[in-house]
């Protein structure tokens, strides 16, 4: 029975992970296409976009990505063509796999605090993760964090079983080193997760070093010489727009911090200063209401990613309505039983988890904070376990079923709101933030495209060169000997300026160029709706798919 409703639930996980994964999210972000593109390109000729020969660490728009999820696109590139579903598919497959994964995981925790079996726990846990508003929305998307956390999944699975059988601790620090190669981020949340497995079950791991020392030695030098590139990429400037995220990039203005200095007349230097106004207090101030924002209701039930509103649905938290409850009765059974080992790994994983997102300038972030779902998941599921052996207690028949209908209908309806919000709503009301309109302006410029001397694109960092790219799937050995990617002078992402007869400027209509027969594309707000007295006349007018405003117009002039 246990196995029926494994397969189940994996089911359901597959399904709401790969309904119209095509056109929901509604287009591909820069990051999906550059991802798809340069696994096109190492597809056909072995090399990325400019020409390197199986990076390690590709180039992206001026930024640096670890390249393991575009060699994981490569296959199904090469099976399904270079389009949006191939592009997901690793995260989708990584999302379904990671719900496998905190099953088995649960079944491996010894003494789970609770009086229920651990067998309905790993169910429990399992079915949690499925619908969860946070993992689903990663696992639909080319997302590098969700192939990261699956890989700290099955390393935590393998670091569990080399407790009892040594050898499967080369194979932990294997999936924890690649870890690395699929996201940037992971430089921080897998040493927090390497460092909470080893302190909350430190006990079992001294035993380890004492009886199998050079096995612990070679899965770390094993480990170490994986990674070894990445180490050596953050001093060569291959460690992604750091410096432009960092919180550390972002001190208070001069102007700010002394006008706030004369309201008490202060100065820098005062002791006052040290003890009040200091640089190091105006960080951790920043830094604690961040670490804090991350476990607010704001963000995980009522409104997501405030601070980019891509990475959730409109109006829904990272997690569905109904985990309010699930979590607090979680937290009541790990203070009732007192922190075991596995308590201590949960509490501590979650309460570092949201470190990588706090370091940055963002408010919030759901990207960098993603390994929080698993111990959310797994308090949730401590809860609803401790629930359902409540339930079994109680004695009359109508009491328990009404009883079971609350908690189904509680479950029912929170569900339904985030698969409403994100399936109906989010591909209309978030289309302009996920750059909907880009792939309409390829399909319709392409097929006329050899008609003008120049064509004028819009200039943007959505990076609309990219989308010419992947959707017309350009040779890329015609563009490696092309490629020119103009840097930022302020350490952000570049741009590239030129595709053949296609020019990305940020031009001011009318004004583009003097060139003629020309074709133009620019946004609503670029080319006005009174384009017509300017002697341009309308190819198409792409709109958003709320039908009323537009995303881009394309115009001509003889």
């Amino acid at each position: 029975m246990k196995k029926y409703l494994l397969i189940l639930i994996i089911l359901l996980a597959g399904f709401l992970r790969l309904w119209k994964l095509g056109s929901i999210p509604p287009h591909l972000s820069p990051d999906e296409a550059s991802i798809g593109y340069n696994a096109y390109s190492v597809l056909k000729t072995g090399r990325d976009e400019y020409g390197q020969l199986l990076p390690l660490i590709f180039k992206s728009f001026g930024d640096y990505k670890p390249g393991l999820y575009i060699y994981a696109t490569v296959p199904f590139i090469a099976a399904f063509g270079l389009n949006e579903i191939a592009v997901r598919l690793p995260s989708v497959l990584a999302g379904v796999l990671a719900v496998w994964l905190i099953f088995l995981i649960v079944n491996k925790f010894k003494n789970l605090l609770l009086t229920t079996s651990n067998s309905q726990l790993g169910l429990i846990a399992a079915f949690l993760l499925a619908i969860s508003p946070w993992h689903v929305y990663f696992s639909r998307g080319a997302w590098e964090a969700n192939l990261s956390l699956t890989l700290t999944l099955i390393g935590i699975y393998f670091f569990l079983n080399s407790l009892r059988s040594t050898n499967y601790l080369i194979l932990a620090s294997v999936s924890f080193a690649f870890t690395l190669y699929a996201y940037q981020g992971a430089k921080l949340a897998t040493t927090i997760v390497v460092l909470i497995l080893i302190a909350a079950y430190w006990r079992e791991f001294k035993k380890l070093l004492t009886n199998n020392i050079v096995t612990v030695i070679q899965s770390t030098v094993i480990g170490l010489l994986i990674v070894l590139p990445i180490i050596i990429s953050m001093f060569t400037g291959k460690t992604g727009r750091l410096e432009v995220f960092s919180i550390f990039s972002y001190p208070r203005e001069k102007e700010t911090l002394q006008t706030f200095l004369t309201q008490g007349n202060e100065k820098v230097g005062d002791l006052n200063y040290y003890l009040f106004h200091s640089e190091f207090l105006n960080f951790s101030r920043a830094i604690l209401g961040r670490w804090f924002n991350h476990f607010s209701g704001r963000f995980l039930f009522f409104e997501g990613d405030w601070s980019n509103p891509r990475h959730s649905a409109p109006n829904q938290g990272m997690l569905l309505f109904s985990d309010i409850f699930l979590l607090i009765i979680g937290f009541f059974t790990l203070f009732k039983n007192k922190f075991n080992k596995v308590g201590i790994f949960v509490i501590l994983w979650l309460i570092l988890s949201p470190l990588p997102a706090v370091l940055s300038r963002n408010q919030v972030h759901a990207v960098r904070a993603l390994n929080m779902v698993i111990p959310l998941t797994l308090i949730s599921a401590f809860g609803l376990s401790y629930i359902l052996s409540l339930l079994k207690r109680i004695k009359k028949s109508m009491l328990h079923a009404t009883c079971y209908l609350l908690l189904t209908v509680i479950f029912l309806s929170s569900l339904i709101y985030f698969l409403d919000s994100y399936f109906i709503h989010m591909p209309i009301q978030n289309a302009k933030l996920w750059d909907y309109g880009y792939k309409q302006i390829v399909n319709a410029v392409t097929p006329i495209q050899s008609n003008y001397k120049k064509i004028v694109v819009q200039q943007s960092y959505d990076q609309p060169y990219i989308y010419f790219l992947f959707y017309q799937k350009y040779d890329p050995y015609k563009y490696q000997s092309n490629a020119k990617l103009k840097e930022s002078s302020f350490g952000d992402v570049g741009l590239v300026e030129t595709l053949d007869n296609i020019t990305f400027q940020d031009y001011s209509f009318p004004y583009v160029s003097s060139l003629r027969p020309i074709l133009i594309v620019g946004d609503g707000t670029r080319i006005p709706v009174d384009y017509q007295k300017f002697g341009f006349n309308l190819i198409t007018d792409i709109k958003y798919p709320d039908g009323i405003f537009t995303a881009f117009r394309i115009l001509d002039t003889e």
